[in-house]
């Protein structure tokens, strides 16, 4: 059972999930998690416009739609609309150099409020993990490459039958 407090990060479990980095890493994955924070509040205005640079490019081979900030953008305010509650969290960070950071991320939410996949809500339950490079300029996330389980997603919502699924693909 996910309990959603827990994607209210604190400052102690910020302070934990930064306590390896740099102070510039830090400050990079503090920006991260805030814009995740704005996202789950479903600030999709200037709010959330202020964390990127005019030049962003969105990168993920499972969504090759999503390049650019205005096509990228469009993809939490819809997931915050059919999976609501939509809450993002960041469980873990890296990073490489001052203006690279990797995040290990979780998002959830129930598919209540709109079709996906082709699927008529029912209060199907995600909980999708992924793995993000997130790359800044300056302050501004300039940059984001996502690896994400779109296949249990897509099982979870039932737009994929588990059942038919091989257990050993290699036979």
């Amino acid at each position: 059972m996910v309990d959603l407090a827990d994607f209210t990060l604190s400052e102690t479990k910020k302070a934990e999930v930064c306590a390896h980095l740099t102070s510039r890493q830090a400050q990079r994955a503090r920006a991260w998690i805030a814009l995740q924070e704005t996202l789950n509040r479903g600030e999709f205005d200037e709010r959330m416009d202020n964390f990127f640079d005019p030049n962003f490019t969105y990168g993920n081979p499972s969504r090759p739609d999503l390049g650019s900030y205005a096509s990228w953008k469009t993809s939490p305010a819809t997931l915050y609309k059919v999976f609501p509650p939509s809450a993002y969290r960041t469980l873990a960070v890296t990073a490489r150099g001052d203006d690279e950071i990797w995040v290990y991320c979780h998002h959830h939410g129930k598919q209540t409020g709109g079709r996906y996949m082709g699927v008529e809500p029912q209060g199907q339950e995600i909980n999708v993990e992924w793995f993000s490079i997130v790359t800044f300029n300056g302050e501004k996330i300039l940059r984001i490459f996502s690896i994400a389980d779109v296949l249990g997603m897509f099982i979870s919502v039932g737009a994929i039958d588990k059942s038919k699924l091989p257990v050993d693909p290699y036979k």
